[in-house]
C-alpha cells in the first residue's frame, strides 16, 4: 500500500507565516478560530484521512463498484469510512453552525480538506465534497423551505448531493440541453430528461441523493438564459405534498422520485467512484433561485468545484512525490559521476544522479508553489465575504481570475508530476504494488473534470481578463507590482525578484497582445489560451516563491527554511524559464494552426 504523510508543517507555514491568515480572518465571524485551533484541525484531519481513507483506496480501486438492477453498491469499506467522517462532522466544516456545521473559514475546507482527502482516497472525496457545493447554492439560494428542510441533511453528509448538467448531445454547449420542468399545481415542478457524467449519481452511501437539475421551463427564453435550477431527491419525503415542504419528519418514502440510474461508466481510474447515466421521469423538484437563473447558480457551484478539481492536482501529486522519495531514497543503482558516494555499498543511492534529483525536485517545487497559491486563493474565497466592500470586491475579483489558473495549471502539473514520480521509479512506478500507477490513472481526469483545461483558459483568455476593462487584472497586478517595488533595493532578494518583475512585464505585454490581437481576430486570443494560462500559472507561482523567500531569508539557519530558499531558487533556476517560450508560442499566432489543411488532420 502506498504511503503518505499529511503536510502540516507547510500548511501552517502558509497559513500563519507567508498569507498570515488569522489576520484575514479576523472581522469575518470567525471568533473562534485562533492559530491554535486551525492548526488542532488540520492535525486532526490528516490523522484521520491517514488512518481511515488511506487503507480503502487501494481496495476501491481493485475491487471497484457494482452496478447491477439499477442499483450501485459501494466497495468494501467505503460505507463504513464515509459514516465515520459523517459522524466525526468532517464534512461539514464549514457549513453554518445553525445546520450542524462547525462554521469554519473556508481556507481549511477548499483547500486542506481538499488536498488531504483526494491524496488518501480520490473517490471517496468527491461525496462530500459534492454535497458541500450542493449544500452551498441551496442555503444561498433556496426557498426558506428547502433550505429549512434540506439544508442539515446535506450538510452533515446524511444525504448526499449532485449536479447534473450534462446530456448525451450537450456538453459545454449546455444551451442545447433538452431536460424539461413543468409546474405543477402546488408549486413544484415536474423534472423529465437525461443527463450523463454524472459523478455519485447512484450509490448505497446515503439513504438519499439530492440532484441539482438543470432544466428548461416551457415558454422560456431560448438556449442558456432559458435554463432553470431544480433540486430534485430521489427519494420524495413524506409529507411533501402538504404544501411545500410543511412537515418537517424527513421520514422518506421509499419509492423512488422517477429518478433512475441506467448506467455507470467504465472508467480509465476512480474506479470506486460512480460515473452515471442518470433518468428523470416526471421527477418531482423544486425552483432553486430565480426562473431562467440557472446558469449563473450552477457556476457558483462549478467554480468552487473547479477550484476542488485543482485541488485534486495537487493532492495526488503529492502522495505521488512522497512515495517516488522514498522509493530513491531506499534504491541503489550505479555510481555517483564524481566517485563512489558509499564505498561499502555495491552502488550509490539513485539521489546521487542529476536527472534523477532534476525530475523529484520538479516535482517537490511546483507542488509546493501550487500549495502556496491554494493557500492564497482559500483565505480570498473568506475575504469574499467581508462587510468590507473594498476587501470583498477585490478579494472576489481575484477568486473570479484565480479560478480557472488553480484548476487547469494545477491539474496540469499534477498529470505532469504523477508521471515524473512514475518515470523516476522505473519499472516500479508501473507496477500496481506501488501505487503512483493508480495515481496516474485517477488523476487524468482532473485536466476534464468541471470543463476541460482548454476552456478554463479561454476563459481566462476571453473572459476573466477583459471582464470590465480588465479589472479583475488590476487587482492582480497592484499587490504583484507592490510586492516587487518593496522589495527592489534588498539584495537577498534579487535573485527571487528581478526574474518575477521580468515575468510580469511579460505578462502585461503578453496581455495587450491576447486582448488587442484578439478583438482582430478571435483565433489568435483562442490558439494562444492555453500558452498564456500556463504563462500566467507560472507568474503566480513565482510570487508565491518570492514571497516565500522573503520570510525565509530572515529564518536562515533553520534546515526547513533553508529547504524552502533552495526550493525557490530551484523555481526561478530552472521552471521559470519555461515563461521565455511559452511567450514565443503565444506570439507566433494562429497561423500553423488554422492553415494546416483540414483533410489532412
Amino acid at each position: 500500500m502506498a504511503e503518505w504523510n499529511p503536510p502540516n508543517r507547510e500548511y501552517e507555514f502558509l497559513f500563519f507565516e507567508v498569507f498570515d491568515a488569522i489576520e484575514s480572518l479576523e472581522g469575518l465571524g470567525f471568533d473562534d478560530f485562533d492559530k491554535d485551533s486551525l492548526s488542532l484541525m488540520i492535525e486532526g484531519w490528516g490523522n484521520h484521512t491517514k488512518e481511515v481513507w488511506l487503507p480503502i483506496n487501494e481496495t476501491g480501486d481493485r475491487e471497484g463498484l457494482i452496478f447491477e438492477g439499477g442499483e450501485i453498491t459501494m466497495p468494501p469499506g467505503f460505507k463504513d469510512a464515509y459514516k465515520r467522517g459523517m459522524e466525526e462532522g468532517w464534512f461539514s466544516t464549514s457549513c453554518k453552525p445553525e445546520h450542524g456545521g462547525m462554521g469554519a473559514p473556508l481556507c481549511f475546507q477548499s483547500v486542506t480538506w481538499s488536498e488531504y482527502g483526494t491524496a488518501t482516497c480520490m473517490a471517496l472525496s468527491v461525496f462530500p465534497a459534492l454535497s458541500n457545493g450542493v449544500y452551498e447554492v441551496l442555503s444561498k439560494h433556496g426557498s426558506k423551505d428547502l433550505v429549512d428542510y434540506f439544508a442539515r441533511k446535506l450538510a452533515t453528509g446524511e444525504w448526499a448531493g449532485t449536479m447534473c448538467l450534462t446530456e448525451p448531445h450537450a456538453g459545454t454547449d449546455l444551451g442545447l440541453i433538452s431536460t424539461k420542468a413543468e409546474p405543477r399545481p402546488d408549486g413544484s415542478y415536474q423534472v423529465s430528461g437525461t443527463k450523463m457524467f454524472i459523478t455519485a449519481g447512484e450509490h448505497d452511501m446515503t439513504e438519499n441523493i439530492l440532484h441539482l437539475v438543470l432544466a428548461k421551463v416551457p415558454g422560456g427564453p431560448e438556449g442558456t438564459k432559458g435554463i432553470s435550477l431544480f433540486l430534485v431527491p430521489k427519494h420524495l419525503p413524506s409529507d411533501w405534498g402538504s404544501g411545500p415542504l410543511a412537515g418537517s419528519s424527513h421520514e422518506l418514502n421509499h419509492q423512488k422520485n422517477g429518478v433512475t440510474c441506467s448506467g455507470s461508466e467504465g472508467k480509465m481510474g476512480l474506479h470506486a467512484s460512480p460515473t452515471c447515466v442518470m433518468n428523470f421521469e416526471q421527477s418531482v423538484g423544486w425552483l432553486v433561485g430565480p426562473l431562467h437563473r440557472g446558469m449563473p447558480l450552477m457556476f457558483e457551484m462549478m467554480n468552487r468545484e473547479r477550484l476542488a478539481t485543482g485541488m485534486m492536482g495537487l493532492g495526488l501529486a503529492e502522495i505521488s512525490y512522497q512515495n517516488a522519495a522514498a522509493w530513491c531514497r531506499e534504491r541503489r543503482q550505479g555510481r555517483d559521476l564524481r566517485g563512489a558516494r558509499d564505498p561499502e555499498e555495491e552502488a550509490d543511492s539513485i539521489l546521487v544522479h542529476p536527472d534523477v534529483r532534476r525530475m523529484l525536485l520538479q516535482a517537490k517545487v511546483n507542488i509546493e508553489g501550487c500549495r502556496a497559491l491554494a493557500s492564497w486563493t482559500g483565505i480570498l474565497l473568506d475575504q469574499m465575504h467581508s462587510d468590507d466592500k473594498e476587501v470583498s470586491e477585490s478579494a472576489s475579483a481575484l477568486v473570479a481570475l484565480l479560478t480557472p489558473i488553480v484548476k487547469a495549471h494545477f491539474t496540469d502539473l499534477g498529470c505532469e508530476t504523477v508521471d515524473t514520480c512514475m518515470q523516476v521509479m522505473g519499472g516500479a512506478g508501473y507496477c500496481s504494488e506501488f501505487g503512483v500507477e493508480q495515481f496516474y490513472r485517477d488523476v487524468r481526469i482532473s485536466k476534464i473534470w468541471e470543463g476541460t483545461n482548454g476552456i478554463q483558459a479561454l476563459d481566462l483568455a476571453g473572459r476573466k481578463i477583459t471582464k470590465d476593462f480588465g479589472a479583475n487584472l488590476r487587482h492582480l497586478m497592484w499587490p504583484l507590482i507592490e510586492f516587487i517595488e518593496e522589495n527592489r533595493e534588498s539584495k537577498d532578494m534579487e535573485e527571487f525578484n528581478k526574474p518575477l518583475y521580468k515575468g510580469v512585464r511579460g505578462l502585461q505585454q503578453l496581455t495587450l497582445m491576447m486582448v488587442s490581437e484578439g478583438m482582430a481576430n478571435p483565433n489568435f486570443l483562442a490558439a494562444g489560451a492555453s500558452d498564456y494560462c500556463r504563462y500566467f500559472g507560472n507568474v503566480l507561482l513565482g510570487y508565491t516563491w518570492a514571497k516565500t523567500a522573503q520570510v525565509c531569508l530572515e529564518r536562515r539557519g533553520d534546515p526547513f527554511y533553508d529547504a524552502k530558499l533552495s526550493s525557490a531558487r530551484f523555481f526561478f533556476d530552472r521552471i521559470f524559464p519555461e515563461t521565455i517560450s511559452l511567450a514565443a508560442k503565444i506570439q507566433s499566432g494562429p497561423k500553423t494552426l488554422m492553415e494546416y489543411p483540414e483533410a489532412m488532420i
